[in-house]
Protein backbone atom coordinates (compact mmCIF):
# COMPACT_ATOMS: atom_id res chain seq x y z
CA UNK A 1 0.00 0.00 0.00
CA UNK A 2 3.20 2.36 0.73
CA UNK A 3 4.45 1.64 -2.78
CA UNK A 4 0.67 2.30 -3.93
CA UNK A 5 0.55 5.64 -2.10
CA UNK A 6 3.72 7.03 -3.72
CA UNK A 7 3.06 5.80 -7.28
CA UNK A 8 0.04 7.74 -7.10
CA UNK A 9 1.91 10.98 -5.39
CA UNK A 10 4.04 10.52 -8.18
CA UNK A 11 1.70 10.45 -11.00
CA UNK A 12 -0.32 13.24 -9.61
CA UNK A 13 3.00 15.59 -9.34
CA UNK A 14 4.03 14.52 -12.66
CA UNK A 15 0.99 15.45 -14.09
CA UNK A 16 0.43 19.26 -11.98
CA UNK A 17 3.88 19.98 -13.42
CA UNK A 18 2.94 19.04 -17.07
CA UNK A 19 -0.19 20.66 -16.56
CA UNK A 20 1.65 23.88 -15.11
CA UNK A 21 4.15 23.56 -18.17
CA UNK A 22 1.60 23.63 -20.85
CA UNK A 23 -0.54 26.40 -19.50
CA UNK A 24 2.69 28.58 -19.21
CA UNK A 25 3.86 27.65 -22.16
CA UNK A 26 0.29 28.82 -23.99
CA UNK A 27 1.09 31.88 -21.85
CA UNK A 28 4.12 32.74 -23.50
CA UNK A 29 4.05 33.42 -27.39
CA UNK A 30 2.65 36.77 -26.98
CA UNK A 31 5.42 37.83 -24.74
CA UNK A 32 7.48 36.09 -26.73
CA UNK A 33 6.68 37.50 -30.31
CA UNK A 34 6.87 41.03 -29.19
CA UNK A 35 10.42 40.27 -27.30
CA UNK A 36 11.21 38.23 -31.04
CA UNK A 37 9.93 40.83 -33.06
CA UNK A 38 11.78 43.65 -30.87
CA UNK A 39 15.27 41.81 -31.16
CA UNK A 40 14.89 41.43 -34.77
CA UNK A 41 14.03 44.84 -35.40
CA UNK A 42 17.50 45.88 -33.02
CA UNK A 43 19.57 43.25 -34.84
CA UNK A 44 18.28 44.86 -38.66
CA UNK A 45 19.29 48.43 -37.05
CA UNK A 46 22.39 46.91 -35.98
CA UNK A 47 23.42 45.26 -39.13
CA UNK A 48 22.29 48.56 -41.46
CA UNK A 49 24.53 50.61 -39.30
CA UNK A 50 27.74 48.05 -39.86
CA UNK A 51 26.86 47.80 -43.49
CA UNK A 52 26.44 51.88 -43.88
CA UNK A 53 30.00 52.53 -42.38
CA UNK A 54 28.62 53.52 -39.83
CA UNK A 55 30.16 53.17 -36.14
CA UNK A 56 28.41 51.86 -33.21
CA UNK A 57 25.72 54.04 -31.64
CA UNK A 58 25.48 54.48 -28.13
CA UNK A 59 21.94 53.79 -26.44
CA UNK A 60 21.12 57.62 -25.87
CA UNK A 61 21.63 58.08 -30.19
CA UNK A 62 19.99 55.22 -30.75
CA UNK A 63 16.65 56.17 -29.01
CA UNK A 64 16.70 59.67 -30.35
CA UNK A 65 17.56 58.35 -34.38
CA UNK A 66 14.64 55.70 -34.19
CA UNK A 67 12.67 57.08 -31.57
CA UNK A 68 12.38 54.32 -29.16
CA UNK A 69 13.19 54.38 -25.22
CA UNK A 70 14.06 50.74 -24.90
CA UNK A 71 17.02 49.26 -26.96
CA UNK A 72 17.93 45.93 -27.25
CA UNK A 73 21.81 46.55 -26.62
CA UNK A 74 22.48 42.38 -27.73
CA UNK A 75 20.22 41.86 -30.40
CA UNK A 76 21.69 45.52 -31.89
CA UNK A 77 25.69 44.27 -31.34
CA UNK A 78 24.58 41.16 -32.92
CA UNK A 79 23.16 42.86 -36.28
CA UNK A 80 26.40 44.92 -36.07
CA UNK A 81 28.97 42.77 -35.76
CA UNK A 82 27.23 40.37 -38.81
CA UNK A 83 27.13 43.76 -40.48
CA UNK A 84 30.88 44.17 -40.07
CA UNK A 85 31.43 40.62 -41.32
CA UNK A 86 29.97 41.61 -44.45
CA UNK A 87 31.33 44.86 -45.01
CA UNK A 88 35.04 44.31 -43.59
CA UNK A 89 36.45 42.48 -46.46
CA UNK A 90 39.38 43.14 -48.41
CA UNK A 91 37.10 43.41 -51.71
CA UNK A 92 34.48 45.05 -50.25
CA UNK A 93 36.82 47.88 -48.97
CA UNK A 94 38.82 47.66 -52.43
CA UNK A 95 35.90 48.83 -53.97
CA UNK A 96 34.87 51.61 -51.41
CA UNK A 97 38.56 53.11 -52.28
CA UNK A 98 38.86 52.56 -55.91
CA UNK A 99 35.42 54.41 -55.74
CA UNK A 100 36.78 57.47 -53.86
CA UNK A 101 34.52 56.63 -50.88
CA UNK A 102 35.97 56.92 -47.18
CA UNK A 103 36.87 53.80 -44.96
CA UNK A 104 34.02 52.66 -43.06
CA UNK A 105 33.75 53.91 -39.19
CA UNK A 106 31.89 50.33 -38.65
CA UNK A 107 35.57 48.11 -39.82
CA UNK A 108 37.93 50.42 -37.83
CA UNK A 109 37.51 48.20 -34.13
CA UNK A 110 37.69 44.95 -36.43
CA UNK A 111 40.55 42.87 -35.74
CA UNK A 112 41.93 43.10 -39.46
CA UNK A 113 41.13 46.89 -39.36
CA UNK A 114 44.61 47.95 -40.03
CA UNK A 115 45.45 45.76 -43.03
CA UNK A 116 41.73 47.01 -44.38
CA UNK A 117 42.61 49.89 -43.69
CA UNK A 118 46.66 49.85 -46.10
CA UNK A 119 44.50 47.84 -48.52
CA UNK A 120 42.00 50.86 -48.60
CA UNK A 121 45.04 53.68 -48.46
CA UNK A 122 46.25 51.69 -51.68
CA UNK A 123 43.51 51.64 -53.79
CA UNK A 124 42.14 54.81 -53.14
CA UNK A 125 45.62 56.23 -54.89
CA UNK A 126 45.04 54.47 -57.74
Amino acid sequence: MNNNVKNITMLLLVGLLTGCGAAASESVPADAAETTERSSTWFDVGYKEAAEGNGVKDNASLSEWYGEAEINRIAYLEGYAKGQAELCQEDKITALAREKKPFPASCDSVDSAESLKQIWQLRSEN
